[in-house]
């Protein structure tokens, strides 16, 4: 499916809504766990990647791929999460990183990465993937109405 601009969406999206009491949430970790559940992502790589993105974000610095691997070790060994490279190869987080930016969340800088456009997370959310599920929806639309058509709906 293409978005609107003409490029094609490489990454699915899986919507998922919560009650708006989840808002009231003071824990980070599972703030950050309520967004990617929103995006239909469970992957606690994705989770900590984000994790450390948000906090490089709010240094207003932007880290390359191994600095973002060894900031979730040390996330995850402050945390006392047992092993603590459980699932970091840096194939996973370029991956993670890949899917953040075809999503046009998270964005590469010559060799360092961070919030698109280096915004605030929310703006580049609002200008970057926002219109992505906005064009999924029409998509939706559309086949519904063609479904319709098929099924001769009046």
């Amino acid at each position: 499916m293409a978005s609107s601009d003409g490029v094609k969406l490489l990454s699915d999206i899986h919507l998922k809504w919560f009650d708006a009491s989840s808002l009231l949430e003071d824990d980070q970790r599972k703030l950050l766990e309520l967004f990617l559940q929103s995006l239909g992502i469970t992957s606690d790589v994705a989770r900590d990647l984000l994790h450390v993105l948000f906090a490089s974000r709010a240094q207003d610095t932007a880290l390359s791929g191994r600095q973002l691997r060894d900031a979730i070790i040390t996330l995850r060994k402050m945390r006392n999460a047992g092993d603590a490279e459980k699932g970091l190869t840096m194939r996973n987080i370029l991956v993670w990183l890949k899917y953040f930016s075809d999503i046009r969340l998270v964005e590469k800088i010559g060799s360092r990465y961070h919030f698109k456009g280096n915004k605030k997370p929310s703006r580049a959310f609002s200008d970057g993937t926002k219109p992505l599920v906005e064009d999924s929806v029409k998509y939706v639309e559309k086949l519904l109405e063609r479904l319709e058509e098929s099924f001769n709906i009046k």
